[in-house]
């Protein structure tokens, strides 16, 4: 009775098996012809449902992925090349389609790490080299306009490099300068005396900031940041008065001048996962005696679509002289056509300090502004090439009297990566 019993359970289990076998070979044939036939859909639909039903194997995986390359779905592509790749870490077509993958959703980080791993042949066939001392060059001009009569129209100009210091280190530096002339006059009259006071302050700020960007693996990444800056302030005083109706009398004041150095250190370590997101940042900028901290959680998803809808929210948390502040930011941007891409922006708070773009820009202007929204749009003129150029609106307070302005802000620049 139990030989009997042994019998029936290892005849049922050889049955299961072989169905189980013959289940997977089926999937394999279907699928492979499928993939020959360029029948994408049905190969999408049958391998769905083979997962679904506990079949996985390698070129299943494959076959998926290039399923929904062909169809330009390349972060569903990823994500099953990936698969693949858990499968057989071997496999060089698999390496391959990832180094695609990265490049058609724009993932820099990403990029780098797959294409270290790709053979020599295909490094050489693809132009890839590990090392570039100037692998780009930007170039940004900002002007500004502003509806205040005691505030001048500030200017600002940048140039950047980027340095691959290997296929999962980059270095990009850059160097920029600002410029902003202010002027007040103060008026004093009674009985026997007119009185004017004209004051002048420059401010010429030179920045360098360096940011070194490691990929640690095709789904994290790591920034580490230096930004210095130096504030150049010169006042210059004239001071008029009038006597009895007697011709002005003009005295000039010694002008002053000084330094306000300033350094700052931040950190980002971002997280990608197909379609989504996320990072967090903090930052330390000690400026004019102040010690501001800053703190930033991200998160973003790109839509599926063919406009590749991007949105991005941050949020954060500022300290600084024991004042605690609240900045929220909405980011979103779209392919609108092949070559031509826009980018919006909306940000809420007070930016005394605020560093901005992984720490590239630092708001540390005379008015700190309290609300700020504006429109980039991008160029890709040629495959190394782009152009941009921007539009900002700004609220900017003067915090000596509580009131506001409107600041106007119109750049350009090129990206050229060599």
């Amino acid at each position: 009775m139990h030989k009997l019993l042994i019998f029936v359970l290892l005849f049922v289990l050889l049955t299961v098996k072989a169905q189980d076998s013959y289940y997977n070979l089926r999937v394999d044939t279907v699928t492979y012809q499928y993939y020959l036939n360029g029948d994408w859909n049905k190969l999408i639909d049958t391998a769905k449902q083979a997962i679904k039903d506990s079949v996985d194997f390698k070129f299943l995986r494959q076959r998926l992925g290039y399923a929904y390359f062909a169809k330009g779905n390349y972060y569903a592509s990823q994500q099953q090349y990936e698969k693949a790749l858990a499968l057989d870490d071997t496999d060089i077509d698999t390496r391959t389609y990832l180094y695609y993958c990265g490049l058609y959703t724009c993932n820099e980080s990403n990029i780098r790490y797959r294409a270290g791993q790709l053979t020599n042949e295909l490094k050489q066939s693809f132009g890839i080299k590990p090392f570039r001392v100037l692998n780009s060059v930007d170039l940004e001009y900002s002007y500004k306009t502003n509806d205040n009569a005691t505030r001048g129209n500030p200017a600002f100009y940048r140039a950047g490099i980027s340095s691959q210091l290997g296929y999962r280190l980059n270095l990009y530096q850059s160097l920029s300068g600002y410029s902003q002339t202010n002027v007040s006059i103060y008026k004093e009259t009674d009985a026997q005396i007119n009185v004017q006071t004209f004051d002048s302050t420059t401010i010429k700020q030179f920045e360098y900031f360096a940011l070194l960007n490691w990929s640690i693996t095709p789904h994290f990444s790591l920034n580490i940041g230096y930004h210095y800056l130096n504030t150049g302030i010169k006042n210059r005083y004239i001071y008029t008065y009038n006597l009895y109706n007697q011709p002005t009398k003009t005295v000039k004041a010694t002008t002053a001048t000084s330094n306000l150095p300033g350094n700052m250190f931040c950190s980002k370590l971002s997280f990608t996962l197909n379609r989504f997101d996320f990072a967090l940042t903090g930052s330390i900028l000690n400026y004019d005696s102040v010690l501001t901290q800053q703190y930033g959680v991200h998160a973003g998803v790109v839509l599926p679509g063919k406009l590749n809808l991007y949105m991005k929210s941050s949020l954060y948390g500022m300290l600084d002289s024991n004042i605690r502040r609240l900045i929220f930011s909405q980011t979103a941007s779209a392919l609108l056509f092949k070559k031509l891409g826009v980018e919006g922006n909306i940000t809420w708070g007070n930016l005394n300090n605020f560093s901005d773009n992984n720490g590239l820009y630092i708001y540390n202007s005379l008015d700190p502004s309290t609300f700020r929204t504006g429109l980039t749009t991008y160029w890709y003129l040629f495959p190394k090439i782009s152009l941009f150029g921007n539009y900002t609106y700004d609220t900017k307070l003067i915090e000596e009297n509580n009131t506001n302005y409107n600041q106007h802000s119109f750049s350009g620049g090129i990206i050229w990566k060599i």
